[in-house]
């Protein structure tokens, strides 16, 4: 493992080309955690981290059940430090380079439920305490299959292309706009289901044509 002494030697080991939240916010709190596991939890692993995210993002997800607005607001600050520790078990992987397609599976399918959790979470919320109407559900449900979809349409992408995978959707050279980060972001009471189910029709598309224009290159 890499002696690490300062907060700033993390900084090499954090992705250089990342999504735009991650960038921006997380990045900089996920170093300074990074930090304290690899100079205090030496024999920390990053599929340890990753359940620990996944762990706290779910109680995130759970305090979007509950009726009161302040319980669902730390809910969310739950749900972003659950994000921000997602970032640290790339970042542990790198400093011991212990990387695994373990590791990448696992948090990819913990990304994925908690998608799930989340939107059902807010689904339940909206219909119990707001408005118990079929449609409710409806939407809800169609918000987390479409958001299924196109996860299940950019990793299967990522199988059948693994080395010429990249973000379609570059602001700059090293950010870009990432579907998990925003998708976190965005979540803000009822109106993040109606947003995602909206999304997911385009997104769906992009990832077709990015798979048509991936084939051609292969011809």
């Amino acid at each position: 493992m890499v002696d690490i002494k300062t907060i700033d030697d993390i900084k090499p080991f954090q992705k250089p080309q990342d999504s735009i939240f991650a960038k921006l916010i997380n990045r900089k709190f996920s170093r300074f955690i990074t930090f304290y596991l690899v100079k205090y939890h030496k024999s920390i692993t990053p599929p340890q981290i990753t359940w620990f995210s996944f762990i706290i993002s779910t109680i995130g997800c759970a305090l979007f059940l509950h009726p009161n607005y302040w319980w669902r607001l730390v809910g969310i600050f739950f749900l972003q430090l659950g994000f921000t520790l997602d970032c640290c078990d790339g970042e542990v992987a790198r400093l011991k380079n212990n990387g695994s397609k373990y590791g990448a599976w696992l948090d990819s399918v913990f990304d994925r439920i908690k998608e799930v959790l989340m939107l059902g979470a807010i689904t339940a919320n909206w219909y119990f305490y707001k408005q118990s109407e079929i449609w409710v559900i409806v939407v809800g449900m169609l918000a987390i299959i479409g958001m299924q979809i196109v996860a299940y349409l950019r990793e299967a992408k990522k199988s059948s292309w693994p080395t010429t995978r990249t973000s379609e959707l570059f602001i700059s050279k090293n950010i870009y706009i990432g579907t998990v980060d925003v998708t976190i972001y965005l979540v803000w009471e009822i109106f993040a289901l109606v947003v995602f189910l909206i999304v997911s029709i385009p997104m769906m598309i992009k990832q077709f044509l990015s798979a048509f224009r991936q084939s051609k290159r292969d011809l």
